[in-house]
């Protein structure tokens, strides 16, 4: 194991290079010895603090997903039901370069076959799961609040918004340069989506 971590700071600076590495040049080419130099450090500066690189990119992956739930938490704060969901969905949606680059680590996690077990198990603890639960229940308040038919399904609902919001996560994370057209296509499309489904029978 890595030795106790002295100085958390040290730590998250760690982190935060190896976040950058990982948006520019993938999983595979953010090294333990290229993390180092990007951190202004030397590569035992890193081992004292991750035993091997499999523990730095764990690192890396739970502190993007951690930036993504603090970003809707504050998006959401006071806000309910439909508004609440909205409100989520547009923070997630790359409509920024803060957001395009928490995408653009996903995906380089996503595409690394390497990472997949990893992916799959933050996925579950602090990532996809959380964010799919929260989304059951906010739908199943707005049906609660007549703001949704009470004929619509929470879960599947859940499931059809989250493959709306992944799409065009995709499209806009990989390619930059798109980011002001696709975001504001982006945004047009969440909103007519929610506005279908208060229509719906």
């Amino acid at each position: 194991m890595a030795r106790r971590t002295r100085d958390p700071g040290s730590r998250h600076r760690l982190i935060a290079a190896a976040w950058r590495l990982v948006a520019v040049q993938g999983v595979p080419a953010t090294t333990v010895r290229a993390v180092a130099a990007e951190a202004g450090v030397t590569t035992g500066s890193v081992t004292h603090y991750f035993e091997d690189k499999a523990e730095l990119m764990a690192s890396v992956l739970r502190y993007n997903n951690k930036v993504a739930a603090e970003r809707i938490v504050h998006a959401v704060h006071g806000s309910t039901g439909l508004d609440a969901i909205s409100r989520g969905a547009q923070a997630l949606l790359p409509l920024d370069e803060d957001r395009l680059h928490t995408w653009t680590v996903w995906l380089a996690f996503w595409g690394d076959r390497g990472a997949h077990r990893l992916v799959a198990r933050e996925g579950r603890e602090s990532g996809y799961g959380a964010l799919t639960a929260w989304l059951k229940h906010a739908f199943t308040e707005s049906i609660a609040r007549g703001e949704l038919p009470a004929t619509l399904d929470p879960a599947h609902e859940t499931d059809r918004l989250l493959v709306l919001i992944g799409g065009l996560g995709v499209v806009t994370g990989g390619a930059p340069q798109l980011l002001g057209p696709a975001g504001q296509r982006s945004s047009r499309m969440l909103a007519e989506h929610l506005g279908q489904l208060s229509k719906a029978d």
